[in-house]
Protein backbone atom coordinates (compact mmCIF):
# COMPACT_ATOMS: atom_id res chain seq x y z
CA UNK A 1 0.00 0.00 0.00
CA UNK A 2 2.11 2.83 1.01
CA UNK A 3 4.95 1.04 1.70
CA UNK A 4 7.21 2.10 -1.60
CA UNK A 5 10.83 2.05 -1.99
CA UNK A 6 12.53 4.64 -0.14
CA UNK A 7 14.21 5.99 -2.56
CA UNK A 8 10.71 6.47 -4.68
CA UNK A 9 9.57 8.08 -1.68
CA UNK A 10 12.23 11.12 -2.14
CA UNK A 11 10.33 11.87 -5.37
CA UNK A 12 7.80 13.16 -3.21
CA UNK A 13 8.48 13.83 0.18
CA UNK A 14 9.87 17.54 -0.45
CA UNK A 15 6.60 18.19 -2.14
CA UNK A 16 4.31 17.17 0.33
CA UNK A 17 6.48 18.66 3.20
CA UNK A 18 6.13 21.72 1.57
CA UNK A 19 2.60 21.54 1.15
CA UNK A 20 2.05 20.22 5.26
CA UNK A 21 4.25 23.54 5.83
CA UNK A 22 1.40 25.60 3.78
CA UNK A 23 -1.17 24.09 5.30
CA UNK A 24 0.06 24.51 9.20
CA UNK A 25 0.07 28.46 8.40
CA UNK A 26 -3.79 27.87 8.07
CA UNK A 27 -6.84 27.69 11.09
CA UNK A 28 -7.86 24.51 11.48
CA UNK A 29 -10.84 24.89 9.32
CA UNK A 30 -9.04 26.88 6.58
CA UNK A 31 -6.88 23.83 6.85
CA UNK A 32 -9.40 21.43 6.17
CA UNK A 33 -10.66 22.84 3.20
CA UNK A 34 -7.50 23.31 1.59
CA UNK A 35 -5.96 19.74 2.44
CA UNK A 36 -9.85 18.65 0.28
CA UNK A 37 -8.46 20.56 -2.48
CA UNK A 38 -4.89 19.84 -2.87
CA UNK A 39 -6.42 16.08 -2.28
CA UNK A 40 -8.88 16.96 -5.25
CA UNK A 41 -6.80 18.28 -7.65
CA UNK A 42 -4.26 15.33 -7.56
CA UNK A 43 -7.37 12.80 -7.47
CA UNK A 44 -8.51 15.26 -10.70
CA UNK A 45 -5.13 15.30 -12.74
CA UNK A 46 -4.70 11.21 -12.07
CA UNK A 47 -8.17 10.70 -12.91
CA UNK A 48 -8.36 11.57 -16.70
CA UNK A 49 -10.49 8.27 -17.77
CA UNK A 50 -13.17 6.60 -15.29
CA UNK A 51 -11.06 3.60 -14.57
CA UNK A 52 -8.36 5.64 -13.58
CA UNK A 53 -10.72 7.93 -11.22
CA UNK A 54 -12.53 4.24 -9.71
CA UNK A 55 -8.41 3.03 -9.17
CA UNK A 56 -7.79 6.92 -7.23
CA UNK A 57 -10.74 6.77 -5.32
CA UNK A 58 -9.76 3.11 -4.05
CA UNK A 59 -6.16 4.42 -3.29
CA UNK A 60 -8.09 6.98 -1.12
CA UNK A 61 -10.14 4.84 0.33
CA UNK A 62 -7.00 2.25 1.43
CA UNK A 63 -4.97 5.47 2.47
CA UNK A 64 -7.64 5.48 4.97
CA UNK A 65 -8.09 2.36 6.06
CA UNK A 66 -3.60 2.32 6.69
CA UNK A 67 -4.05 5.48 8.80
CA UNK A 68 -6.73 4.28 10.65
CA UNK A 69 -4.90 0.31 11.31
CA UNK A 70 -1.20 2.56 12.15
CA UNK A 71 -2.42 5.78 13.54
CA UNK A 72 -5.87 5.20 15.21
CA UNK A 73 -6.60 1.28 16.70
CA UNK A 74 -3.58 1.17 18.90
CA UNK A 75 -5.51 4.08 21.04
CA UNK A 76 -9.12 2.13 20.13
CA UNK A 77 -7.77 -0.86 21.81
CA UNK A 78 -6.42 0.82 24.47
CA UNK A 79 -9.73 3.17 25.27
CA UNK A 80 -11.79 -0.29 24.97
CA UNK A 81 -9.72 -1.69 28.06
CA UNK A 82 -9.74 1.46 29.99
CA UNK A 83 -13.40 1.60 29.40
CA UNK A 84 -14.83 -1.71 28.69
CA UNK A 85 -16.57 -3.22 25.78
CA UNK A 86 -19.64 -1.09 24.43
Amino acid sequence: MPYIPKQDRLLYDMAIDNIYTKLQLKSATDAAGDFTYVVFRLLRRFSLQYWMRALGIGCLICAILETYRVDHAEYEDQKRKENGEI
